[in-house]
């Protein structure tokens, strides 16, 4: 059945951007949830909310968002939660990212780890499942969290207990870095390239190379697992060799420890003040800004995790405070993330097939104890 399952939502290709097969797997997943008895709706979010929120807009034009709500029970005690998205494939693999490949116990796929192995030992779970459980599976989280985020603001969903399935196998993750994203618009004069011009693009490098050693320096020295990325999203406004640049447009990324408080002023005053020591015309404009989260690790949860991990492969997981962003700042409860992968955003991602089937008996376990 997990050889099954996998390979069937690994074939949808809801790559993100720009959000493709949304709809497809929304009402695989409805189906079969449905047939565990499950009462399913399918939320459509609404277009003006997407696009007020989603950091690569207006990408996003002519795809639908779905969450798929699913439920045992009218009170449910413990919600899980997942994400179907899944970020390109890029470069780099050595089978077709979007068909199943199991190769000694491990199954190689896009999403496999991150993470639709997760939404397979979820259901293994909810198909025995004896008390009141929900489960939401949603788009966006790779676009900073949009359904999950959607689902709280507009349907007011609070269970007691949240458990995620993002990878972090054996470990448990009791809290997440958060992530300020934001795009840098550097403005030149667009010229036929054989004449020249005021070339956007390089100025752009010039500012971005400052930015990495005068701010990243300084996060660096704050702490050394804050990371900022530059560039990973770039604009040209040229699109032709022909053609000296105008505008340049590249994104800003930095990720939030959960003690940080008022980082968006922190940003916002180093690249103004870098970009005016260049004398660069720029435009700065911050995406989205969603902080770290911690739990207490002494909490009823995290002590129950911890446990039903001990029993299931007879090791003490270690407790994790994750440098990847995930959904469980959203949730005002309590929340705890362990899933069957053990890596993210790889070409090549796989998750181990037996692992899968561990986390669901991990989950199980959690869910007795709860009861």
């Amino acid at each position: 059945m997990i050889e099954k399952l996998l390979s069937d939502l690994v074939s949808f290709k809801t790559v993100n951007p720009p959000g493709e097969n949304y709809s497809e797997i929304s009402s695989y997943l409805r189906d079969l949830l449905k047939e565990i008895g499950f009462t399913v709706e399918i939320i459509e979010i609404d277009d003006e909310y997407v696009n007020r929120n989603y950091i690569y807009y207006p990408r996003n034009k002519g795809y639908k968002r779905y969450i798929v709500l699913a439920k045992n029970d009218k009170e449910p005690l413990v919600h899980f939660n997942a994400h179907y998205d899944v970020v390109p494939p890029e470069e780099g693999w050595l089978t077709y990212p979007f068909k199943l490949k199991i190769v000694d116990d491990y199954a190689y796929g896009r999403g496999t780890s991150d993470m639709k192995g997760g939404i397979v030992s979820m259901y293994l779970t909810l198909s025995k499942a004896k008390v009141p459980v929900e489960i939401s599976l949603v788009p966006d989280e790779e676009s900073g969290g949009i359904g999950t985020k959607y689902l709280i603001e507009k349907r007011k969903v609070s269970p007691k207990y949240v458990i995620i399935g993002e990878p972090s196998f054996p470990n448990i993750f009791i809290g997440h870095y958060g992530i300020i994203r934001g795009f840098i618009k550097v403005k030149g004069k667009q010229a036929h390239a054989s004449i020249g011009g005021d070339n956007a693009f390089l100025k752009a490098s010039k500012f971005a190379l400052e930015i990495e050693k005068v701010y990243g320096g300084y996060i660096k020295r704050k702490n050394k697992r804050i990371s900022l990325n530059l560039g990973g999203y770039t604009i040209n406004s040229s699109d032709n060799d022909g053609i000296v640049p105008g505008e340049f447009t590249f994104s800003f990324y930095r990720s939030i420890s959960p003690e940080e408080e008022e980082v968006e002023e922190e940003v916002k005053k180093f690249i103004n003040d870098i970009g005016r020591q260049l004398n660069i015309d720029f435009e700065f404009s911050i995406k989205s800004n969603v902080p770290g989260y911690k739990i207490d690790e002494k909490s009823e949860l995290v002590k129950i995790a911890e446990e039903c991990v001990k029993r299931a492969i007879s090791i003490n997981p270690a407790k994790l405070v994750s440098q990847i962003r995930y959904d469980a700042v959203f949730f005002m409860t309590q929340v705890i993330n362990i899933g069957p992968g053990e890596e993210a955003h790889n070409p090549n991602e796989k998750v181990n097939i037996k692992n899968v089937r561990k986390v669901s008996e991990i989950y199980d376990c959690i869910l007795n104890a709860l009861k």
